[in-house]
């Protein structure tokens, strides 16, 4: 019950947080599901005692039997063995897109993994997975319950090295969510439960390290090279907005209102919120958003369908639907708040808008990169080289 207390507590804490209102219009909030699933777990009725002839109650009682079989849903063994011995492994929620993009292009070995762990799962899945004998465990964007499998993994297995990739910055603190779980991070780094903490927000790692948290940038990458920028119709102008709608650093509007200054342009999406369609009506955009978060599977392939994607906001990472976006051979016009582009001259003066709150940079951008789509993705295809190899250095520093 005080698991349960606890995840009703921080439900009622997120509550009216940014975070939590998109995750309630994507249905998929991992808080939300981990409240389900607990409440689930303590309203069950209690399993009658197992017989007598029974030769052990641990081994036969059903309620250990169905907390062993939800335990192996959250992390199938199937899973877990399909990880090669002896080689990092990385752990991601499966429902955080952009971080499961960025963990599966860096990674070789990637275990999805809910924020629904208990300190029951901790330890059963830090059983399996260090049968595997990783070199070292990389936690991706520190859902809240990882924490539980950080306690069993250093347990178990003192001298494996667990780090953690942040992949938040720190305009995100007002966000409760997201604070809780930073400093979760830090507090376990100084236990000396978590070695080392990457983040991909340039210059972040100077920060924290003046704070005495060891700390490494990384760099996200894109495998994916492009053979040539995509044959689309000429008409309508398809633009991208993949915006999750109303997050306040990732506002759609300045990007719609650029739109609608572009002859034939209509803007296609995943999802859009009342106000997004208001503005489209107010700003006469024609718009055609699918109305449900994209699957990673089918991302490359909708991004594939436009002439450009729009990915200005004014607060960014290193996000990943830019180099997916390329990846499928579709430009992504960019802010000034990316790790990208930074020796490449070229590719800056197309995409990168200077001030991600000026509509009109915007529309000026997107008119030069229609003109030059196939330019574009010749000069990337370059580019490209050069940035996985510096990305694949940032790894190996952290790794080492």
């Amino acid at each position: 019950m005080a698991l349960l207390a606890d995840a009703t507590a921080r439900y009622r804490e997120i509550e009216s947080s940014v975070a939590y209102r998109v995750g309630l219009r994507l249905s998929k909030s991992p808080i939300g599901k981990m409240y389900r699933a607990i409440t689930r777990r303590c309203a069950a009725p209690v399993a009658p005692p197992a017989p007598s002839s029974a030769p052990s109650e641990a081994a036969t009682s059903p309620k250990n039997s169905a907390l062993s079989a939800r335990i192996r849903s959250i992390c199938p063994d199937e899973a877990i063995l399909a990880l090669p011995l002896d080689k990092p492994v990385a752990v991601a929620h499966p429902d955080w897109l952009g971080i499961r993009s960025s963990a599966a292009q860096m990674f070789d070995h990637l275990l999805l993994l809910t924020d629904e762990v208990t300190p029951e799962d901790g330890e059963s899945i830090a059983q399996r997975l260090l049968a595997r004998r990783p070199q070292a465990v990389v936690l991706q964007g520190f859902p809240f319950t990882y924490q539980h499998l950080v306690q069993a993994l250093h347990r178990q297995a003192p001298d494996l090295p667990i780090h953690v990739v942040w992949h938040g910055t720190f305009m995100q603190a007002p966000e409760d969510y997201a604070w809780r779980s930073f400093r979760l991070m830090c507090a376990l780094h100084r236990q000396g439960k978590i070695r080392r903490i990457g983040l991909v927000k340039k210059g972040q790692e100077q920060i924290l390290r003046h704070r005495g948290i060891d700390a490494h940038y990384l760099l996200n990458m894109y495998r994916v090279m492009p053979e040539a920028a995509t044959n689309v119709a000429v008409a309508p102008i398809k633009l991208g907005i993949w915006s999750i709608s109303e997050l306040k650093h990732k506002p759609p509007y300045e990007m719609l209102a650029a739109a609608s200054t572009i002859e034939g342009a209509q803007v296609v999406g995943s999802v859009a919120s009342e106000r997004m369609l208001e503005f489209c009506k107010e700003f006469g955009v024609a718009h055609r958003f699918l109305g449900r978060m994209v699957p990673q599977a089918e991302m490359p392939a909708q991004l594939a369908t436009t002439h450009l994607n729009l990915y200005v906001t004014l607060n960014e990472c290193a996000p990943m639907l830019p180099l997916e976006s390329f990846g499928a051979g579709v430009p992504c016009i960019v802010g000034p708040n990316t790790p990208y582009f930074e020796n490449n001259p070229y590719l800056q003066s197309r995409l990168i808008v200077p001030v991600p709150d000026d509509a009109y940079a915007i529309a000026q951008k997107i008119k030069l990169a229609l003109s030059e789509r196939d330019q574009i993705i010749a000069a990337y295809r370059e580019y490209a080289v050069e940035h996985n190899a510096e990305s694949a250095l940032t790894l190996q520093r952290f790794l080492s």
